[in-house]
């Protein structure tokens, strides 16, 4: 029978000290040697140092266990930390992988309070530490930094108190979560969520004629066109034709990411952006998907419903968080049937978008990264209706169908001719006008095309 062990990992002996060496000094009877050989025992005490010397098998137990530790860290966070009795790091190793940016080997020997975190004041600090001189366990302690791009990344910090044999304090330690895209995801909710709210509260106001509110119109009250509509296409409507689609739509919120709809897969919706941006991709198999259409305030996703078709051709993918107004597809195709004006301006904006999705094939074909670059982002700028977008060299290589270095190197370009600005994923069009003139004929091309649709 093995004893029962109640014993600490030795720092005398390891793998490389030789075992066969140690176990002939402290081992003399052939009884005890054969037990050793038959695995019954698993450590042997050196009474003169008193440690506790653990065999091969036995370390490699303790290996064993250690890995499905890290195993298990690694699922539920990014890095482990341990610090000393003065609250300064002496312990970073990452979990499962550099995922957050963050440089561990440079906190070690620091304080919390003494690396470059942003967002807590003076009062905050000193609150945590007060907190780890009453020995506390802390939870979602959230720090925000600037990474190696220079981008703003956050952390979420989990940590108890470490006491020796004797209750004496040693440190802390703990693990640490990115909390990048959450924070992000917050952010955007919470904006979106005002401007839906401000855009339910306008909704019913934002048509008028002269004199008249247009709660009051009745049928054939006015032929003027939607005044003050968020989306260019439902703008372009008589009045009363919108009040009449009015009832059948919905302000959502439509967030960075998130698909619409699939290839192949049913349409639920007809989708009307106000001031989100949503991109159409072709999807090959063992390729990267390729942006193909783009969709903002001027149009709308979704445009097979019009041609009678129930299932999409395209991904849809949302691009820029921001706000929609939504309508049922039964209920769409219900009020294109009966709208003569509806039917004529969808028929004019689903021109305008294969003229669209025609030329960006040519253009990714023949031009230069460079240029195609400098038209993507006039687009999106004319579609958000603003100089200053949020936009990562990811996303802009994935859009583009190139390499991400590819998209450095233009982008790079255009900021050494002062066209754009960029950092922590946000892009600034300086010059519009000589950014124009930068890009390939096919920007101007498509917009002539919008404009005469």
């Amino acid at each position: 029978m093995k004893p029962d062990l109640r014993l600490q990992i030795p720092s005398t002996a390891n793998a490389e000290h030789g075992f066969e060496k140690v176990i002939l000094r402290l081992v003399k009877g052939g009884p005890e040697r054969l037990a050793i050989e038959t695995g019954q025992i698993d450590a042997i005490v050196d009474t003169p140092s008193g440690n506790a010397i653990l065999l091969p098998e036995a370390q490699q137990a303790v290996l064993e266990r250690k890995a499905r530790f890290r195993s298990l860290l690694a699922l539920s966070s990014d890095w482990y930390w341990e610090q000393d009795q003065h609250c300064r790091f002496a312990l970073a190793e990452s979990a499962g992988g550099e995922r957050s940016g963050f440089d561990l080997g440079h906190i070690i020997g620091k304080t919390l309070w003494e690396l470059p975190f942003d967002n807590l004041s003076d009062t905050d600090w000193q609150a945590h530490r007060t907190q780890l001189q009453w020995r506390a366990t802390f939870h979602d302690f959230e720090l925000r930094y600037l990474d190696r791009n220079g981008a703003a990344r956050w952390i979420s910090l989990d940590g108890e108190p470490i006491f020796d044999e004797q209750e004496q304090f040693k440190g802390y330690r703990g693990t640490a979560r990115d909390i990048t895209e959450r924070k992000h995801a917050e952010a955007a909710r919470q904006e979106s969520t005002r401007f839906a709210r401000a855009t339910r509260d306008a909704l019913a106001a934002q048509i008028s004629v002269p004199g008249r509110s247009v709660a009051n119109l009745g049928r054939g009250a006015s032929t003027k066109p939607a005044a003050n509509v968020v989306n260019s296409l439902l703008a372009s409507l008589p009045a009363e034709e919108y009040q009449r689609l009015l009832g059948g739509l919905e302000p959502v919120t439509l967030t960075f990411g998130e698909v619409l709809y699939e290839p192949g897969a049913p349409i639920l919706h007809a989708y009307f952006p106000i001031n989100c941006l949503v991109s159409l991709l072709t999807t090959v198999e063992g390729h990267q998907a390729l942006e193909v259409g783009l969709v903002g305030h001027e149009g709308m996703v979704s445009t097979a419903l019009a041609l009678g078709i129930n299932v999409s051709p395209a991904r849809a993918l949302v691009q820029a968080t921001g706000t929609a107004l939504r309508m049922e597809a039964a209920r769409f195709r219900d009020e294109f049937l009966q709208s003569i004006p509806l039917q004529q301006a969808l028929y004019r904006y689903t021109h305008a978008l294969m003229a669209q999705i025609a030329q960006t094939a040519a253009c990714n074909r023949f031009h230069s990264v460079e240029e195609r670059l400098a038209r993507w982002l006039l687009m999106t700028r004319d579609r958000v209706r603003s100089n200053e977008f949020r936009l990562t060299h990811e996303l802009l290589a994935d859009m583009l169908g190139v390499r991400r270095v590819g998209v450095t190197n233009a982008a790079s370009a255009l900021r050494k001719r002062k066209l754009i600005k960029y950092g922590r994923g946000e892009i600034t069009i300086l010059d519009r006008k000589r950014l124009s003139a930068a890009c390939c004929e096919c920007y101007q091309i498509i917009r002539r095309i919008y404009h005469s649709a």
